[in-house]
């Protein structure tokens, strides 16, 4: 099974960092015992684009976070877990350089 995209998602916000939600159907196996694969990241603004934080579970690697250029294994319970970690841990970024969250005042 090659893998297939099943939900893509780029939000731009008012610095002009992003971030960038993909996660594939995959074929479960050992690397991928879910049948997903997933990447979320945080990107700098222009020109720099560097990933702010990241996790992915890419094969070869398992679940790890991103920081700047540090990598580091992570336990995951679930995409939908991590999901919810990046999203707060985004969220968290923004408000410290006070830029508003997508959808909320």
């Amino acid at each position: 099974m090659k893998a297939q995209l099943v939900f893509a998602k780029k939000e731009v916000y008012a610095d002009g960092s992003l971030t960038d939600i993909r996660i594939w159907e995959v074929r479960k196996s050992a690397a991928f015992p879910t049948g997903l694969k997933y990447a979320f990241y945080f990107i700098d603004p222009p020109p720099e684009r560097k990933v702010i934080i990241g996790y992915d579970n890419h094969h070869g690697k398992g679940h790890h976070r991103h920081t700047g250029e540090a990598e580091e294994p992570t336990m995951a319970v679930s995409a939908s877990a991590v999901l919810r970690q990046f999203r707060r841990e985004v969220a968290e970024h923004l408000r410290q350089r006070r830029i508003e969250l997508k959808g909320r005042p």
